[in-house]
């Protein structure tokens, strides 16, 4: 297992990729909402709050208005995302 992580150690947008598509393992609960099983989000953007102590990953979900947020607090693993999202193959011809 890896040690907790400094936000400004890993890329900006830590484990995820702008524009790919990722499965959710299994429901779970989140700071700022929940996810269901089988949902399909694609990875937007992060940002670090200093102030919080949490990196927020935030998604968009096709069919649906508004975005879905993942935060990962600063002393968490950021190797933890691979249990709650798997990422989607990309589809031919996508970045």
């Amino acid at each position: 297992m890896s040690s907790p992580q400094d936000p400004s150690a890993f890329p900006h947008d830590g484990p995820f990729k702008r524009g790919r598509a990722y499965r959710v393992r299994h429901t779970f609960a989140a700071l700022r909402g929940s996810f269901t099983a089988g949902e399909v989000l694609i990875f937007d953007s992060s940002a670090w709050s200093r102030y919080d102590g949490i990196t927020g990953f935030f998604f968009t979900q096709p069919g649906r208005q508004g975005g879905r947020v993942w935060d990962l607090a600063d002393d968490a693993d950021v190797e933890s995302w691979r249990q709650l999202f798997e990422e989607m193959p990309a589809e031919d011809g996508a970045k």
